[in-house]
């Protein structure tokens, strides 16, 4: 089965709600928008679209007919990136640190010296800021934030183990502010002091001469046709997609100079995965894959565990370090239950995990993995939560 890459266009700027309160009073009255959608919306737009362009009619389908046509499109799997230009964007590494000078830091996972230790969890270590020449930040050091999304070239130098020479401060689709007033709907009249502002994101950028344009693009297995024209997150906005087929659209491990071979090579044995997707992982913070052992996944067919895991976990990998930033809620409404689903607390994009492998095991299994979600449930890896990008350390 043949891969698609759709391209999604934006025909207004879009309201992603990051699950804050929205009323009527104090700060309440302010609707945030995420930059981009969560993968589980992104995911149930896409396959809304691939069941319209099937001609299917939704309101004249069987229970029984309608839970088939679901399941079909449920099991179609979904991951997505952020494009700008003709450039793909990856969310900026946690590990990164950038200074106010543009200077950019590498946090790695020290080694520990005969009588030194730490209290962090499950035997991590601690992570140490380090500039390319490795030494550390001086007194000095004021962190600069707004490097959120990285081009693909200074990506593949960081998961080579190096340092970009510099970086574009880029935060993403810029945000789009508007305030409105309520209306009375006896008078049609705005309520006099009811206002409320709306933060929408807009992946249209014009800055001091310049323009970009920004698109989402979509890897998936579709058959058939989709519904060329679609509406994403609140208000209803439109969305434009376009099939762009399946040759040269997507970031593959090729696209990546020297990483595949550097990947391939048994005698890197320090390894990486940043999360270019939010992720949902049953240790919170961790993966409950991390959890197994050798000896338990000789015995195991790998059914249900992300691509590339069995293989990985046979050669002894361990977790040493990670860089993990402030938890994602994730959430949203059931509509056959006709009630919000409970809240679940995602790992955020740009997290990073250091993983020490010591035993030899199936790289071309690991290669295979580029991009796949890492997930431990099979249902959120469908859904695009926790794909990654894989990487060397030292």
């Amino acid at each position: 089965m043949s891969d698609t890459i759709l391209e999604l266009q934006p025909l207004a700027p879009l309201l992603l709600r990051d699950g804050r309160p929205f009323a009527g009073g104090g700060e309440e009255s302010r609707a945030q928008s995420l930059p981009l959608p969560l993968p589980h919306t992104l995911a149930g737009f896409i396959r809304t679209q691939l069941g319209e362009g099937r001609g299917l009619k939704w309101r004249n389908l069987s229970d029984d007919a309608l839970r088939r046509e679901l399941q079909a499109l449920h099991n179609t799997p979904i991951r997505a990136l952020l494009r700008r230009d003709e450039t793909f964007m990856f969310p900026a590494p946690l590990n990164a640190v950038v200074d106010k000078n543009g200077q950019i830091f590498r946090a790695l996972p020290a080694e520990l010296r005969e009588g030194e230790g730490t209290d962090a969890p499950e035997g991590l270590r601690p992570l140490l800021l380090t500039d390319r020449d490795g030494n550390a930040p001086g007194d000095a050091f004021k962190p600069q934030g707004d490097y959120r999304y990285w081009p693909q070239d200074a990506m593949q130098t960081w998961l080579l183990g190096g340092i970009p020479e510099r970086l574009e401060r880029v935060e993403g689709p810029p945000t789009d502010e508007r305030t409105h007033v309520a209306m009375n709907s006896e008078t049609g009249t705005g309520d006099e002091g009811k206002l409320f502002t709306v933060s929408y994101r807009a992946f249209e950028e014009r800055r001091e001469g310049t323009y970009h344009r920004w698109t989402l693009r979509v890897k998936t297995d579709l058959q058939g046709h989709i519904a060329p024209l679609g509406h994403l997150g609140g208000e209803r906005r439109p969305v434009a997609l376009r099939d762009c087929g399946n040759q040269g659209q997507w970031p593959n491990l090729s696209t990546f100079g020297e990483l595949k071979a550097a990947l391939a090579d048994p005698n890197s044995t320090r390894l990486c995965f940043v999360l270019t997707s939010p992720a949902l992982f049953a240790g919170g913070w961790k993966p409950g894959w991390l959890s197994l052992t050798p000896e338990e996944v000789q015995g195991h067919s790998g059914a249900g565990l992300p691509a590339g895991v069995r293989e990985l976990m046979a050669g002894g990998a361990r977790l040493v370090g990670a860089a993990v930033g402030r938890r994602v809620p994730v959430s949203g409404w059931n509509l056959r239950e006709n009630k919000p689903k409970p809240v679940r607390w995602a790992v955020p994009a740009g997290s990073v995990y250091f993983l020490e492998v010591p035993h030899a095991f199936n790289r071309q299994k690991l290669l295979e993995a580029w991009l796949k979600p890492l997930s431990d449930d099979q249902e959120d890896q469908r859904d695009g939560f926790g794909c990654a990008l894989w990487g060397v350390w030292n």
